[in-house]
């Protein structure tokens, strides 16, 4: 029997509920409107549980195991039904399925399988994180496929990919700003991060073509669950957590989530500390079987040293300083008190079609007090040193409102998202220095135990306020050509805006940057060669805002395109992902000095001019396996080959160079785990975990400084009491690996890796 547009409606209702219980029983696929609206917002029963009964399972022929059932009114999007495995339910949340493997990708507004995706994109699923006992979001993106972590030394970090930096999302919510060299809340109130590398422009807007990281924040479930951990380890470092979800009224139609996690560490070199606690609260309203409410509300303190790295010999070599040594004086901190406010609000609709709203607000303040140096002379270990004074407000905005779901034509179903969003970064700043030049004291100080007081912090006299304003409307049509071949279209018109005002002088504002209707189109190709296997291509549009001036104001933004191919499988039931893919991005209208002009441009006239007139190629290939090999054997390896050149510059000696800084050719990540058990065996059971990153050689802000490649190795052993309890050792760089994590100039942001250590940690589920 199958249900289509000439049996009628009312026919379809009567047949709908008999026919979806044995379908499931039988282990079809199953789609159905109002469960196949589960998704990452909410966790669902699936199905209303249609589970027939063993009579009822009996009476089902081999022909009837193949029907689907299809109902015109509700006729579920094709990414976004519930597809019945036997589990019951296809979402994209990751808490508990015990899996390094998604079923769902929701970055894309439209659910998707990675292999339905035409571009690279990866997930960092919460089970990975256990295991690694990862806690932090730099030690997160670290293990993603591609993506360079590089620390700023306050719990900041810059995060790239292809050569370019990453953009973030928070609950598919594009924002300008709060990942590059921001403070992150701590790991545990996120359900996984998604990450998208290679322009995004669709869904960003302006943006580099590095990708996007989008950050998925755990949910309420509909029934109780406690988990918490407790890690210690070198260097006193210390991390808890504690999470509670779980229904809050007898009918479930409240549910509430709670988190709660604080660090307290110390680090390897001299007289550094890093404080901070994290709260997260949740609460979804599940005001009509079709319609969710979801709030949120999350906060963070810290109190960090700020510490700006090491020198380098004037050459720009390595001056072999022990790991421990730290510059600058001891008193040197960095808080950053982040605060943020978010909803959505989400209908489903008959027939497959949904409609999302989701807004978030987020406020921080972030005050530096710190030094570094600004000349030495390392034969006699002396140097002129710096003293700074930064305060920075930032208040994020954003808005996100689509809709999504199927059209019916030509006999196919093809599946719309259509929306637009709104970001707003609005930054009050200031800041001030004292030198050697103003202040004698600064100058010829020890380099590793000068005498700063903590009293010699200039006063900021000067204060901005930066609007940074972009929206945009886009849409995405998933077109079935056959059903094996889809066409993905696209794209994105955007308005972008940059404005600033002195406000310690209360002048007007300036419009300093301004773009209207900037398109963006995307274009992608996925061809099923067999169930389990797609090859894809795609084309997408980019562009970036720039920060240099010219003599007449702004640089013209940037302008790039990428084109990338690849294969992607799925393999041992949907356990294990393999994706292969190349690409290659060239940029245009790259900022470069202009060295005929003095330095006259800018907001206040003094700082270098530059030109719209650079070309940047970055090209390359992407490997990734992640999954379950074997029962009990979870698996993330991937390799990435990425060649960044300068095509075309005003100093014709940088042409045909590397681009990007700490940024390797050949980049290898390793994560295995494996269980002693079998799945339902949940006591006394050991498990095992290695890993490796390798890397070749990389150069620094300074091309002179420079390192060659090496390999860091990792370990893990781990040992479960009973299904509550579990513990691990994690013990890190096992060769005490002597290696940079970041390189900077000859004066500072050079930091050493961590030296050899461990963590323990007892990890407990209720």
């Amino acid at each position: 029997m199958e249900t289509d547009g000439r049996i009628g409606v009312t026919i379809q209702k009567l047949c709908r509920y008999s026919v979806l219980a044995w379908s499931v029983s039988a282990g079809l696929p199953v789609t159905f409107a109002q469960a196949a609206d589960t998704d990452d917002t909410t966790e669902k029963k699936a199905a209303y549980s249609y589970y027939s009964t063993e009579d009822q399972k009996k009476r089902h022929t081999k022909h009837e195991q193949k029907t689907q059932i299809s109902a015109e009114n509700d006729m579920p999007s094709s990414v976004e039904s519930l597809v019945v495995w036997g589990e019951g339910k296809k979402n994209a949340a990751t808490d508990g399925t015990g899996s390094y493997v998604v079923k769902a990708v929701s970055m894309g507004k439209m659910l998707m399988r990675l292999n339905e995706i035409p571009q690279s994109v990866s997930v960092l699923s919460r089970q990975q994180m256990r295991d690694q006992n990862l806690n932090t979001v730099d030690d997160a993106l670290k293990q993603v496929p591609g993506v360079n972590v590089n620390l700023y030394g306050d719990g900041t970090a810059g995060i790239a990919a292809r050569g370019y930096t990453l953009t973030p999302q928070f609950d598919g919510v594009p924002s300008s700003g709060g990942l590059q060299m921001a403070q992150q809340f701590d790991l545990a109130i996120y359900d996984r991060l998604e990450v998208l590398r290679g322009p995004n422009g669709t869904f960003q807007g302006s943006s580099p073509p590095g990708g996007s990281v989008n950050f998925v924040r755990k949910r309420p479930l509909d029934h109780f669950k406690a988990q918490g951990s407790f890690s210690g380890g070198s260097w006193n470092n210390f991390h808890a957590d504690a999470d509670i979800t779980g229904p809050i009224t007898p009918s479930k139609r409240v549910t509430g989530r709670f988190v709660v996690a604080g660090t307290d560490r110390d680090f390897f070199y001299h007289a550094a500390h890093d404080r901070r606690w994290t709260a997260y609260a949740d609460i979804d309203v599940h005001i009509t079987e079709h319609t969710t409410l979801s709030m949120s509300a999350t906060g963070q303190k810290n109190d960090t040293t700020r510490f700006m790295g090491l020198p380098r010999a004037a050459d720009g070599s390595d001056l072999h300083l022990n790991r421990n040594s730290f510059v600058g004086a001891d008193w040197g901190h960095t808080t950053s008190p982040m605060y943020e406010l978010s909803g959505e609000l989400e209908h489903r609709f008959g027939g497959g079609w949904r409609t999302r709203l989701t807004g978030r607000h987020r406020i921080t303040d972030t005050s530096m007090h710190y030094t570094y140096l600004n000349s030495a002379v390392t034969t006699t270990k002396t140097a002129n040193f710096v003293v700074a004074n930064s305060l920075v407000h930032d208040q994020y905005d954003g808005i996100d409102l689509y809709f999504s779901g199927p059209i019916h034509a030509f006999g196919r179903k093809h599946d719309l998202v259509i929306g637009g969003n709104y970001d707003s970064d609005v930054m009050t700043d200031g800041g001030a220095t004292q030198n050697s030049r103003v202040n004698t004291g600064l100058a010829g100080l020890d380099i590793f135990s000068p005498a700063i007081s903590s009293a010699i912090q200039p006063d900021i006299t000067t204060m901005y306020r930066e609007p940074t304003r972009q929206e945009g409307m886009y849409g995405s049509l998933r077109i079935e050509l056959l059903k094996s071949l889809h066409l993905l279209m696209g794209g994105r018109i955007s308005f972008y805006e940059y404005k600033y005002r002195n406000i310690s002088t209360n002048t007007p504002y300036v419009i300093s940057l301004k773009n209207n209707a900037v398109p963006t189109p995307y274009l992608g190709l996925v061809w099923n060669i067999i169930s389990s296997v797609s090859v894809y291509a795609s084309f997408t549009d980019t562009f970036t805002p720039q920060s240099g001036y010219t003599p007449t104001g702004r640089l013209k933004p940037d302008l790039g395109q990428q084109i990338e191919a690849g294969l992607k499988g799925e393999f041992f039931h949907h356990n294990l992902n393999v994706t292969l893919a190349g690409y290659r991005i060239i940029e245009r209208n790259k900022a470069m000095i202009d060295g005929d002009l003095a330095p006259t441009c800018g907001r206040n006239g003094t700082s270098d001019c530059y030109r719209a007139a650079g070309r940047v190629r970055s090209q390359g290939v992407e490997v990734e396996m992640i999954g379950r090999i074997l029962p009990g054997w979870d698996i993330n390896a991937s390799y990435t080959y990425n060649d960044n050149v300068i095509l075309k510059d005003s100093n014709a000696a940088l042409e045909g160079r590397a681009y990007a800084p700490n940024s390797p050719k050949h980049l290898f990540k390793l994560w295995s785990h494996y269980r002693f058990a079998a799945p339902e065996q949940t006591k006394n059971v050991w498990s095992v975990g290695g890993g490796l990153t390798a890397q070749s050689s990389t150069f620094g802000t300074t091309r002179t400084v420079r390192q060659g490649a090496y390999v860091v190795a990792n370990a893990q052993v781990g040992y479960q009491f009973n299904p509550k309890l579990n513990v691990a050792v994690n013990i890190n760089n096992i060769s005490n690996m002597r290696y940079y994590q970041r390189l900077g100039n000859i004066y500072y942001y050079n930091y050493y890796g961590e030296p050899q250590n461990f963590m323990a940690t007892l990890q407990s589920v209720f």
